[in-house]
């Protein structure tokens, strides 16, 4: 498996994950337990390679710039949240980092990061969904 194919595993693993937690309240334990390995091997992934993905050359000069921060920070939400949801898991949650409402603000942040790609493929006609979608996919896009 290629590092693309993973990502695009992981990435699309991680949503439907989120949204398993947040249709069942935080759902069952292996659900949970899925998640935070995901993430963590994302996670990792990024840590050692970087992010895959660049910022296009249609997009200014200032969201250029701001590219990769905002992945950045995404992933460390998701890192935040990962860890909200382990000590959920664990049984001893944390007062200050609630697994409930980490979860609803890294839906709200990958909503945003969602339509801004949605964006940039329709309105940059930089194939931006082509990068992070399954390629039998594609013909679709």
């Amino acid at each position: 498996m290629t590092r693309r194919n993973l990502t695009v595993a992981l990435h699309w693993s991680i949503v439907f994950l989120i949204l398993a937690m947040v249709k069942g309240g935080t759902s069952e334990r292996w659900v949970l337990a899925l998640f935070a390995v995901f993430v963590a091997l994302w996670g990792a992934m990024t840590l050692i390679l970087g992010l895959m993905g660049r910022p296009g050359p249609k997009l200014s000069p200032p969201l250029r710039r701001a590219y990769p921060w905002m992945h950045r920070s995404l992933h460390i939400l998701l890192a935040l949240t990962a860890i909200a949801v382990v000590f959920r898991l664990i049984g001893r949650p944390l007062p200050w980092l609630d697994a409930w409402t980490m979860l609803l603000v890294t839906l709200s942040a990958g909503t945003f990061h969602g339509v801004f790609h949605f964006w940039r493929h329709t309105a940059l006609y930089d194939n931006a969904l082509r990068l992070i979608t399954p390629r039998f996919m594609h013909n679709i896009l």
